[in-house]
């Protein structure tokens, strides 16, 4: 989902507002247009662990605050929120350097829908959970949060090409992890089908 042209502008006079005259409301707005899909991209990438992610959150928005005078407008915002995110995350991860293989759990909005919803963002979260983390990155970045692979590039800090390889690499573990699981309860494998074709 591309931003419209006045939503651009819009994000362009609060930017150039809190440049100018740090006016504290202006970033406030910014971050309530921004704080969803920063704070969803943030909860995959940390395996739905909501209190981990908040904090990134929080940090990712900080730093943002305090970097804006570095914003150079070239690229989304948002693509520049997302660099800041998974750059705190790295930077977390490799500082913990314990690697916890936990199964996710849905997410609590997703228990309300029915059924096959919440089998097939339970199978889309296992299958997450197989990715190495720049590869679940890029995949979020790019069909999640509607970012094209040159905006995943810059937001990674990868060249295109490694971007590239990143999704097509992230899309085959998935399908090969989807495809030999031993247990298949009918539903899911329908819902799967039915989204990709």
């Amino acid at each position: 989902m591309q931003p419209d042209r006045d939503d651009g502008a819009v994000e362009r006079g609060l930017i150039c507002r809190v440049v100018a005259t740090d006016d504290h409301a202006a970033f406030a707005r910014l971050v309530r247009m921004h704080q969803s899909p920063v704070r969803q991209f943030l909860r995959r990438l940390c395996r739905q662990d909501v209190e981990r992610a908040e904090d990134l959150a929080q940090d990712t928005f900080w730093k943002a605050y305090r970097y804006l005078r570095s914003y150079r407008g070239e690229g989304r915002f948002l693509s520049w929120l997302f660099k800041i995110a998974y750059q705190l995350f790295v930077t977390q991860e490799r500082r913990n350097r314990k690697v916890e293989f936990t199964e996710l759990s849905v997410d609590p909005v997703a228990e309300i829908v029915e059924g096959e919803q919440v089998v097939l963002r339970s199978t889309v979260d296992r299958l997450l959970g197989r990715l190495r983390d720049e590869e679940k990155a890029a995949i979020l970045l790019h069909y999640r949060h509607d970012l094209t692979q040159q905006e995943v590039a810059a937001a990674l800090g990868q060249p295109l090409g490694t971007v590239k390889s990143l999704i097509r690499r992230a899309r085959e573990k998935m399908k090969q992890h989807y495809d030999s699981r031993s247990e298949e309860p009918s539903c899911e494998k329908n819902s799967l089908e039915t989204k990709s074709g």
